[in-house]
């Protein structure tokens, strides 16, 4: 069964979802504030959940204790306030903070590509890092002002238009603004790719151009956290 959720305006919620998060990778204020308006009354426990979600999914640094923070004062000055009463200070700053905030998408690419549980480590990884003896002891309705980069694959209309995770991963990461260098900024994602295609969902269009994604590209440029400098960034930097 489909849900067919509408913000205050006539926009589906879920596309509203989509903009915050889009709109503030790339530092887009109007959009990302846009969207959080749209969001803030009846859906505004949804909305946090997004912003949380932003600031450990897209940013750099200790962002989420910020938004933590602003979210229990938003809860603590609006505790008595009704729909359309409410204070909406905490929710433009949260889009302010976010919107700025330096850039990157290490978590996401962590959790994607080394967090799977269907690999048992090697003998000699487990044997590095474990002490036996202490184990032992121990949507807005005219839809042309909708940006464009709100439709990826976690969208209908995305979906309908051909987008993949593919697009998504490398698209999303060049957009970030401002954004930080960082570890895995050109990963080629293959721990999450071949954990799809392992499971049989790896679509064909993606399967089409994976390959040429990953050229030149490794799943771990650190090399186990060896090799980092600012030359070996731009020698695998993404054309």
């Amino acid at each position: 069964m489909g849900y067919n959720i509408k913000t205050p305006n006539g926009y589906d919620l879920f596309e509203m979802s989509s903009m915050i998060q889009k709109a503030i990778r790339r530092s887009d204020i109007p959009h990302a504030a846009y969207a959080a308006n749209e969001l803030g009354g009846k859906y505004r426990k949804y909305l946090w959940k997004r912003l949380l979600t932003v600031s450990a999914e897209d940013c750099y640094g200790i962002m989420t204790k910020e938004i933590v923070a602003l979210q229990q004062a938003d809860e603590y000055v609006n505790k008595k306030a009704k729909i359309g009463e409410t204070n909406d200070l905490f929710i433009a700053k949260a889009v302010i903070l976010l919107c700025m905030a330096r850039k990157n998408r290490d978590a996401d690419y962590v959790a994607c590509n080394f967090m799977w549980g269907d690999r048992n480590l090697t003998e000699e990884e487990f044997n590095q890092f474990v002490d036996y003896e202490q184990v032992e002891n121990l949507r807005i309705r005219d839809a042309s002002d909708i940006p464009g980069y709100v439709y990826d694959v976690h969208t209908w209309k995305g979906k309908r238009a051909g987008k993949t995770e593919l697009d998504m991963f490398r698209d999303e990461q060049e957009a970030l603004a401002p954004r930080q260098m960082n570890l895995f900024d050109y990963g080629d994602w293959g721990g999450y790719f071949g954990h799809m295609k392992q499971e049989g969902k790896l679509d064909r269009r993606t399967e089409s151009r994976l390959e040429e994604f990953q050229r030149g590209k490794t799943t771990d440029p650190t090399n186990n956290g060896t090799t980092w400098t600012p030359e070996t960034y731009e020698a695998i930097r993404m054309k």
